[in-house]
C-alpha cells in the first residue's frame, strides 16, 4: 500500500535500541528508508511527506501480528517506493487501475530481496498467508491465491506463464443499436381524404361522409428510432490476461 501525507506526524522514528534492532533485522541490507511507528488503519503504508522525502509507516498492530511476516511486510513497502509507485506517475497508474500490478510488483521485489539474504522463512510464510486468502479480492487487489503464485513464480519455484483469455464483457452490457427493422403504418386508424360520394342535400348534392371517407394508410414508417440487440463487442478486444503456473 501507498499513501501521501500533508501534515506527518512522527510518532516513533526507529532508532538502533537492541530492541528495535531485533524487530528490524536485517531491514537496512535491502531498504534503509526510515521507518515509522504509529497507527495506521492501513497497517503498513509506503508514504511521502509533504516535501517528498520517502519513509515506511507502520501499525505496531503489524509488528506484534506473528501470522505476518515484518520483514516481508517493510521489503513490500519498500518496494513501492523503490519501483516508483510513490511518484506522480505511480500514483497516477495505481489510480487508474494499476492497484493490482502494482502489488504484485512489489511482492515480487520483496520476495527477490528477502532471498538474497537467507530471508526464506518469511518468503514461505508470506507465501502461505496469501494461499490461506483463497480467490478473494477487493478494492482492485489481487487475490491471495494470485499473490501466493506470483511469488513462487518471482523466486523461480514454480515457472508461470501469461495467457490471454477471450473476453466475455460485452462492451454495451445494454444491448448494440441497430436501424429498426419493424416496418409499421404510420396512421394505424387509416387515413382520411375528402368524400368523393354525392348525395343529395336540400340544396343540391352534398358529399355523403363531410368528415372525409377513411381508407387503409398507405404511409410505411418504422416503429422505433433504433433496436437494441444483444451486444458482440467484447468489452476488451485483446482479451484478459491469466496467469498459468506448472
Amino acid at each position: 500500500m501507498q499513501r501521501v501525507h500533508f501534515i506527518v506526524i512522527v510518532l516513533f522514528l526507529v532508532t538502533p535500541s537492541k530492541g528495535i534492532a531485533d524487530m528490524f533485522a536485517g531491514y537496512d541490507a535491502f531498504c534503509g528508508l526510515p521507518v515509522v511507528v504509529g497507527p495506521n488503519p492501513q497497517m503498513a503504508t509506503a508514504e511521502t511527506d509533504r516535501i517528498g522525502r520517502k519513509f515506511i509507516h507502520i501499525d505496531p498492530r503489524a509488528m506484534s501480528n506473528w501470522t505476518n511476516s515484518r520483514i516481508f511486510v517493510l521489503a513490500h513497502e519498500c518496494a513501492h517506493h523503490r519501483l516508483g509507485h510513490t511518484s506522480s506517475m505511480g500514483k497516477l497508474e495505481r489510480f487508474s487501475g494499476g492497484t493490482a500490478r502494482q502489488e504484485l510488483a512489489a511482492d515480487c521485489w520483496a520476495a527477490k530481496k528477502l532471498r538474497q539474504i537467507g530471508y526464506e522463512f518469511d518468503i514461505s510464510r508470506t507465501i502461505l498467508q496469501h494461499a490461506s486468502r483463497g480467490h478473494f479480492s477487493a478494492n482492485g487487489y489481487p487475490s491471495g491465491n494470485r499473490r501466493a503464485r506470483n511469488i513462487l513464480n518471482c523466486i523461480g519455484e514454480r515457472p508461470c506463464r501469461t495467457v490471454m483469455r477471450e473476453c466475455r464483457h460485452p462492451a454495451h452490457p445494454r444491448g448494440d443499436r441497430v436501424p429498426c427493422s419493424h416496418k409499421v403504418r404510420a396512421h394505424p386508424n387509416g387515413d382520411l381524404y375528402p368524400c368523393q360520394h354525392p348525395c343529395p342535400g336540400p340544396y343540391g348534392m352534398v358529399p355523403c361522409h363531410p368528415r372525409g371517407d377513411l381508407y387503409p394508410c398507405k404511409h410505411i414508417v418504422t416503429a422505433h428510432r433504433f433496436d437494441l440487440i444483444p451486444c458482440t463487442h467484447p468489452a476488451h478486444p485483446a482479451g484478459h490476461p491469466d496467469e498459468v503456473c506448472d
